[in-house]
This record gives C-alpha cells, sequence and structure tokens, in this order.
C-alpha cells in the first residue's frame, strides 16, 4: 500500500516528465537540434525547482540527491525524435499531465518555503516559482516571451494554490490532507481555464496582453 508521500514522489516525476516533454515540443518547433531540444527540456523540468533550492539555500538541489529528476527530463527531450507526430496527437493528454504537474510542484515548493520558515509571502512565491519557472527559462531561450506574462490562467492558478495550502497548514491540517487539497484546486483551475479560455482581467483591444 503506498502512502501519501510515495504517490506524491511519483506525481512529482510525471510532472517532470510533462513539464519535459512540453520543453522538448518547443524546441522541435524552432527546429533547435537535438543538444538545443535536450537543454529546453531539461530547463523547463528541472529550472523552477533549482531557482527554489538556490533561494532558500537548499545544497546540493534535488535533481543532484536524485538523478532521477535529470534523467526523466533528458528521455523527455529525446521522446520527439522518437515520436513527435505521436506526441503531437496526444496534446490533450499533454496539457493535462502538465495541469498536474503545475499542482504538485506548487505544493512540493510551498512545502519546502514552509520547511525553510521564510514569511507566507515568500511561500506563496516560491510555490509559484517552483511551478513556472522552468516555463519561463524555457521562453526566454526560445526566444518568446513567457507564457505566464502573455496568455491563459497558469501562474495565478499556482499562486491560489500555494496560498491555500499555507493557509491548510497554518490552520493545523496535516500535509497528507492539505497537498492534496492545494494541487487538486490548481489542477482544477489550469484546465477548466484552459477549456472556457478564461483570462485575467487585460487593457481594452489594441492594448498589450497580460494574460498570468
Amino acid at each position: 500500500m503506498w502512502d501519501f508521500s510515495t504517490i506524491l514522489q511519483s506525481l512529482d516525476y510525471l510532472g517532470t516528465f510533462a513539464f519535459g516533454l512540453s520543453g522538448a515540443m518547443v524546441g522541435v518547433r524552432k527546429q533547435m537540434d537535438v543538444f538545443g531540444v535536450v537543454v529546453l527540456a531539461t530547463v523547463t523540468a528541472i529550472g523552477g525547482g533549482t531557482l527554489r533550492d538556490v533561494m532558500i539555500g537548499r545544497a546540493p538541489t534535488f535533481w543532484m540527491k536524485d538523478p532521477t529528476y535529470l534523467g526523466l527530463a533528458v528521455i523527455a527531450g529525446l521522446v520527439p525524435f522518437i515520436a513527435a507526430q505521436s506526441v503531437e496527437r496526444r496534446h490533450s493528454a499533454l496539457i493535462v499531465f502538465d495541469a498536474v504537474g503545475l499542482g504538485v510542484f506548487t505544493v512540493i515548493g510551498a512545502w519546502l518555503a514552509i520547511q525553510a520558515q521564510v514569511s507566507p509571502i515568500a511561500v506563496v512565491a516560491l510555490g509559484m516559482l517552483t511551478a513556472v519557472g522552468g516555463g519561463m527559462m524555457r521562453d526566454l531561450l526560445a526566444g518568446e516571451v513567457p507564457i505566464v506574462l502573455r496568455e491563459e490562467v497558469y501562474a495565478s492558478a499556482s499562486i491560489v494554490g500555494a496560498l491555500v495550502f499555507w493557509v491548510g497548514i497554518s490552520a493545523g491540517l496535516t500535509q497528507d490532507v492539505a497537498a492534496p487539497a492545494a494541487a487538486a484546486l490548481v489542477i482544477a483551475i489550469r484546465l477548466v481555464s484552459r477549456r472556457y479560455h478564461w483570462q485575467l482581467p487585460r487593457p481594452g483591444a489594441g492594448g498589450p496582453r497580460a494574460g498570468t
């Protein structure tokens, strides 16, 4: 029988692979070579968690202690060269996996921030950074405006989840209760917002977009 920590770890691996795939597909669409694609996959998969660990002084960083993360990122980077069309056809499944990764990464980042005894604002910020930092680095390396600054409910879903997780822990809930509730909320917001094309308020027609 798996305990919750084991399930969370498994979902963390799944999210790492899904984020890696999303980074790899950006590299393929940009017509990068295999090295560039693998770099984008790796940055997307582990970039946010690496930034978080550096900011809270957690060393060595998570992927140095558990090479599974780096291995999953590299494999995700190679998948498009083997089955690019198959990955594209399963775009809807990738969106779901990406949402799972967003929720799980948010919770893990917020939990590690709480353990580091930082302020509530920092808990929320680090939860969000863990979830979206890799994607921001990916977009910058690919020469694009980061997705969190230009479209869809993405970073804001992570912020809500991290805040709910912190409130739950502060109210005395155990991690086994607060974590799945917060992660599920992030996943639901992300998927529902994409389904119904929700966006945050932005300037009128012709103005710059801001849909995080």
